[in-house]
């Protein structure tokens, strides 16, 4: 098959692309032998912005959506080297060979397989010896540089010889000349059926043995096996907790880069790139995971590729010229070689292009949802964890500034966006109908000239979408409220009309394709709306999305939900609850936790004089260890302080690096300094306290080996300590020197003793 510049013609006409779609999402599509071919418009690309994206990008390339092959430029079938972009070829090889047995851990040392790591280094107390696999797979080995092992990060070619060279050959046994046919084919590429016959021997054997020679086409395959979280077609290829952590577990800021003071390497030791001594070409920028390279968020508070989906991993060679890139919720994947890309800006702004393309976009697995197995919790529809922290202000936020003849606003929308961009806080609190009883004047609503009689003017919708945009892709959860207090334009009693179903179902069908939205039927409800109007309006929600987002309900203060306890259409109550105490906030979070027996989670959604700085970095820790998603009431981004932004941002961060929504709270295990715990007993817990004296400790601790992950709640400084030895029964820790007494400390166990 040739792709020579131009768009593939599609297998299917217009008017079946519904139902291809609905296909699509029941059974996956992947490429047999050759790769199946759909138009753009088909799985709603914009054929404009791909030519762009080759007409910018230039050399060759092929975009690949729901499984199919939908553009190309160049020659996409060409085999040719594609650099660093390899990379993540080696940490495939190497998470395989944990799941085979072949080596014991990651954390394993080097040394087992290499023994002359052993006896070099010695005025440094033969610090190589302390390498293990994870340091290869993550670039902080600092193997050639002063730095002990796993203290700090060097991207760094010498290193990676080392790494492949003893995976492949000395794990594998395979030599330069057998690698292709007993590892790379028959354990990856075959299975792939990839067509252009990758190779490890990109120049052969005898020049940079373990560089990858691929097509764009077949990289885009690799691609496709990570999206599918390592299913190809019936098989797993490799497990989904692996293929998931690899793209999702970037390097934390904490971990500094390598200096420039040179050590010693194996003799005759060979670069599979860089000739550079010491070797120490950039830094991680908070994003680089396994090898992938992902959209963290560096130490500068800046976002990786600022104007891309969150969840885009992808790996690069030569600064960008060679790439395969996927954006999972998108279900996009990109593959491109011999561009004109250089540098992060010239990334950004190419998949910034991609990402234009889909027009018809859809969430992914990038999408929050209730836990279906926990509905106590939200989660990614991935499984990976989601934590909400953030502003629940400000109530007006689509109705700011100036109004225009034809509703929209000259407001300040995107400069709060932006002001929330790389802060972590990550939700808005907003309203779409203010006016007819809410809080807001007779203009604050979507309807054409203001009147609900003539409908909603689709220019309003534009404007509201192009907000939106920018919050989803980066992480900002559109927490939509449909109804503000007393709002009540249909008198129907407790039915919902025909005109309120069309107002309803059109809003719900315009912005369904968000990853990062939450519906809430009603602020108050009980204010003008009977409990079974609430239930029929989160039912026709439910009935026109198509993507099972999660509802809310938000009361007047109180904690008692109970007439929504058993309803299937409602996931979340937003509560609202008027006391300040942290200690008070936290067991009314627990009691609350408790009575909902399970059935669905908690937002402490609205609580007054919430305070600034470490007043609500205490609430908000209070809640959150209650068992509770956190939104604070008047935080209107505005006039907030950037650090009680990052504050919020910093308690998401560091949930999300846990497993807490398998956890719940459990404060009876605490023991000496700790003040709060959310747990599951014997296999995991997070324990905190705002003002440290003394120890943390937990009570009945499963004997085992843990890892520990120890927070700074004011500073966001991290310390992890692997492999900690506990004997069973009540223990005291003592924190790190680096860390304060305003602390969470995350403890996970995985082994035996």
């Amino acid at each position: 098959m040739k792709l020579t510049g131009i768009l593939l013609v599609g297998l299917l006409g217009g008017t079946v692309v519904a139902e291809r779609l609905r296909v699509s999402e029941e059974a996956p599509v992947y490429p047999g032998r050759e790769w199946a071919a759909r138009e753009p418009a088909q799985v709603g690309l914009g054929a404009g912005k791909l030519a762009k994206l080759a007409e910018y990008a230039g050399g060759s390339g092929c975009v690949v959506r729901h499984g199919y092959m939908v553009y190309a430029w160049g020659d996409a079938t060409k085999r040719r080297d594609v650099a660093s972009a390899a990379k993540p070829f080696y940490s495939h090889f190497l998470l395989k060979a944990l799941e085979e047995d072949k080596i014991s851990s990651l954390d394993e040392h080097a040394n087992k397989w290499e023994p002359r790591l052993n006896g070099i280094n010695k005025d440094l107390g033969c610090k190589d010896r302390g390498i293990t696999w994870r340091h290869f797979a993550n670039q902080i080995s600092c193997y050639g540089l002063a730095e002990p092992p796993g203290t700090a990060y060097a991207y760094n070619d010498w290193q990676m010889a080392l790494f492949w060279d003893t995976l492949f050959q000395k794990v594998y046994g395979a030599g330069y000349e057998t690698v292709d046919a007993e590892v790379l084919h028959p354990m990856l590429t075959d299975l792939l059926q990839c067509q252009d016959n990758p190779t490890f021997m990109a120049f052969g054997v005898r020049d940079r043995p373990g560089r990858l020679g691929i097509s764009p086409r077949d990289f885009a395959r690799f691609g496709l096996l990570y999206l599918r979280k390592g299913k190809w077609k019936d098989k797993q290829l490799i497990s989904r907790e692996n293929a998931t952590a690899a793209v999702t577990s970037p390097l934390p800021n904490s971990i500094p880069r390598a200096g420039d003071q040179a050590a010693e390497m194996i003799p005759q030791q060979r670069s599979i790139g860089s000739k550079n001594i010491p070797d120490n070409q950039c830094d991680h920028l908070g994003s680089y995971s396994w090898l992938w390279w992902t959209n963290g968020i560096g130490r500068d508070g800046t976002r990786h590729w600022p104007d891309v989906p969150v969840d885009t991993y992808g790996c690069f060679g030569h600064g960008g010229l060679r790439a395969m890139v996927v954006m999972p919720g998108l279900d996009l994947i990109v593959s491109w070689n011999d561009t004109k890309i250089r540098g992060a800006a010239m990334e950004d702004h190419a998949l910034g292009l991609l990402r234009e393309a889909a027009t018809s976009a859809k969430p992914g697995s990038n999408q929050i949802i209730a836990d279906p197995e926990h509905p106590q919790w939200l989660k990614r529809r991935d499984g990976r964890p989601f934590f909400m922290c953030g502003p629940g202000d400000p109530e007006d936020f689509l109705y700011r500034g100036k109004l225009n003849p034809d509703g929209t606003r000259d407001g300040d929308q995107m400069s709060l966006i932006e002001k929330l961009k790389g802060t972590g806080a990550n939700c808005i609190y907003l309203m779409a109908l203010r006016s007819h009883g809410g809080d807001g004047d007779k203009a604050n609503n979507p309807f054409v000239d203001n009147d609900p009689r003539k409908g909603i003017h689709p220019k309003v919708l534009d404007q509201w979408e192009a907000w939106f945009a920018e919050m989803d892709k980066n992480g900002i959860v559109i927490y939509f409220f449909v109804y503000d207090d007393a709002v009540r334009i249909w008198n129907t009693a407790d039915a919902v009309g025909n005109a309120e179903k069309d107002f309803i179902h059109t809003l719900v069908n315009r912005f369904e394709h968000h990853a990062n939205l939450i519906w809430c039927v009603a602020e108050e409800y009980q204010e003008r709306l009977s409990v079974e109007r609430v239930k029929r309006i989160a039912a026709e929600i439910r009935t026109a999305d198509d993507y099972d987002h999660a509802i809310a309900v938000h009361k007047l203060n109180g904690l008692d939900f109970s007439e929504f306890a058993d309803e299937a259409n409602i996931d979340q109550f937003a509560i609202q609850y008027n006391i300040t105490d942290p200690d008070a906030l936290h067991e009314a979070m627990v009691n609350t936790w408790k009575q909902a027996e399970g059935k669905y989670n908690l937002n402490m959604s609205e609580a007054k004089d919430w305070g600034t700085g470490q007043e609500l970095r205490f609430r908000c820790w209070a809640c959150a260890m209650g068992g509770a998603y956190v939104m604070v009431l008047g935080m209107d981004i505005a006039t907030t302080p950037k650090s009680d932004l990052e504050d919020c941002g910093r308690l998401a961060r560091f949930f999300e690096s846990t497993d807490f929504n398998e956890m719940a709270p459990n404060d009876e295990l605490g023991f000496a300094g700790t003040q709060y715990v959310l747990a599951q007993p014997g296999t995991s817990y997070i324990a905190y306290a705002s003002q440290l004296r003394g120890e943390m400790g937990l009570k009945n601790v499963r004997p085992g080996v843990y890892k520990f992950c120890w927070f700074d709640c004011a500073t966001g400084k991290e310390v992890t300590q692997h492999k900690v030895s506990v004997t069973g029964g009540d223990h005291t820790w003592k924190k790190p020197t680096d860390i304060g007494n305003e602390i969470a400390v995350y403890i996970k166990r995985i082994g035996k003793q």
